[in-house]
């Protein structure tokens, strides 16, 4: 008997869920008709008009505008990476990025797979540990905002700069005076001639 009366007692339990749910699905049923008919053409009022209005975005437009909502980002495989606006400073330094090689002669890098500058990228800091305090931590005074101010503010940096652009003008200097020289020679066999 006991088994008896539990079973009515789900059987009545059951009976009032799915009153319930029903109730839920036709007040959901009634929302989702009224929440479309926001966005249907016709209106009160619509047998006063003229002409039937068009729709407020066409399929083309819907379609370009889901085109560039893509490009916006790099895509689900790289968990949806913006592209962010490109000012001044992050040019220059993705410039410097680029040209690393020519930063630090003791340091070899991978040559650069692009030749432009990537649209999609993310920029971050490095927080160093507790433990790199007095080793390898930069001092605030020595912080700068971008890399390239880090450079120029950087005195070995400044210092060989300054040594491999001498190189560079020697070396134009001392080629510029044997094409000089080399000209002279020609003119003066075309004068004996």
């Amino acid at each position: 008997m006991i088994s008896l009366r539990s079973f009515d007692f789900d059987l009545d339990l059951n009976i009032l869920n799915n009153r319930n749910s029903i109730q839920l699905y036709e007040t959901e049923k009634i929302s989702s008709v009224d929440q479309i008919m926001k966005k249907s053409v016709i209106s009160p009022g619509l047998e006063k008009c003229d002409a039937v209005p068009m729709p407020e975005t066409s399929r083309k437009k819907l379609s370009k505008l889901r085109k560039l909502e893509r490009e916006r980002t790099k895509g689900s495989m790289w968990y949806n990476m913006p592209a962010p606006d490109m000012t001044e400073e992050m040019k220059h330094d993705l410039e410097v990025l680029q040209m690393r090689s020519v930063l630090d002669p003791k340091h070899f890098y991978k040559k650069n797979d692009l030749k432009v500058l990537p649209k999609y990228f993310q920029v971050g800091r490095v927080i160093e540990a507790p433990a790199d305090f007095y080793h390898s931590r930069l001092p605030k005074k020595m912080r700068k905002k971008t890399i390239v101010e880090e450079l120029l503010a950087d005195a070995d940096f400044q210092k060989y700069n300054k040594k491999r652009y001498k190189e560079i003008i020697e070396q134009r200097r001392k080629t510029h005076f044997k094409a000089h020289k080399q000209a002279k020679k020609l003119k003066k066999k075309k004068r004996k001639h």
